[in-house]
């Protein structure tokens, strides 16, 4: 299936409650040009790049990639990935703008009504996008929280089986306090869901496998099951060889 994503320019959008978590998840465009087979295959060199550049924390590398992106979704998937590195690396001045770019990028994509497979990637990003947004927004994080929760049940509603809007779940159900509804059950069922869904054949936004591994992992972790976890951190690692988070989990299992 080809999608034809247009430029526009960027509006304002607003977030989700959560706590500050290191990591988060990940998400990139996929072309329907004149030349779609091209176009694809040009898509995934740009996806690695990103991918390989967030895996290793590389602000640098991030910027370019932003710099470079040569449509709505690619860019925003850029700019969510600079602001989640930043945000490990707790640097507010690079991550707060990241995030706005992501956020108003992604609202203008689906003010333009692209694509229902598109819009369900845009849609699941940008449940993302705003649920970090809102872990540094004391006073809108309430706020935020709601929108990146509308996000989200949109993106369900249009296809439960994605597999990362699964993962966005699953990242989000981790991230958000008990006492707002966040439940490492429900990141164990969105987890094992996204994990399963990535078993199934993929040609256009493929991102995201590593960090399901990687989130289930985490949930493990916290209910007291390391073996388990360990072995899903091992299995992050086997997807991407280079990830450092992975790297550093199993380091300190």
């Amino acid at each position: 299936m080809n999608f034809t994503i247009k430029h526009t320019s960027p509006t304002t959008a607003a977030g989700r409650s959560v706590t500050r978590t290191f990591g988060a998840a990940l998400l990139l465009a996929a072309l329907g040009l004149t030349q779609p087979v091209l176009a694809e295959q040009a898509n995934a060199v740009s996806l690695n790049a990103i991918d390989a550049a967030a895996q290793q924390l590389d602000v640098s590398a991030l910027q370019q990639q932003t710099n470079q992106a040569q449509d709505d979704y690619l860019f925003a998937y850029a700019q969510y990935r600079l602001a989640v590195t930043a945000s490990v690396r707790a640097d507010e001045e690079v991550m707060k703008p990241a995030l706005t770019a992501a956020v108003d990028r992604l609202a203008g994509l689906l003010q333009s009504e692209p694509a229902a497979e598109l819009k369900v990637e845009a849609l699941a990003l940008l449940a993302l996008s705003r649920g970090l947004q809102a872990g540094y927004s004391p006073i809108k994080g309430a706020y935020y929280g709601k929108l990146s929760n509308d996000a989200l049940a949109q993106a369900m509603a249009l296809q439960p089986t994605n597999p990362r809007v699964q993962l966005a779940a699953a990242i989000l159900a981790f991230q958000t306090p008990t006492l707002f509804g966040g439940s490492k059950k429900a990141v164990l069922t969105h987890a094992n869901a996204a994990i399963a869904a990535f078993a199934q054949p993929c040609q256009h936004i493929c991102w995201g496998q590593a960090e399901a591994y990687i989130w289930r992992g985490l949930a493990k972790a916290e209910a007291g099951d390391k073996a388990g976890a360990k072995a899903d951190w091992t299995q992050a690692l086997q997807q991407a060889p280079n990830y450092g988070w992975a790297k550093k989990l199993l380091k300190d299992a």
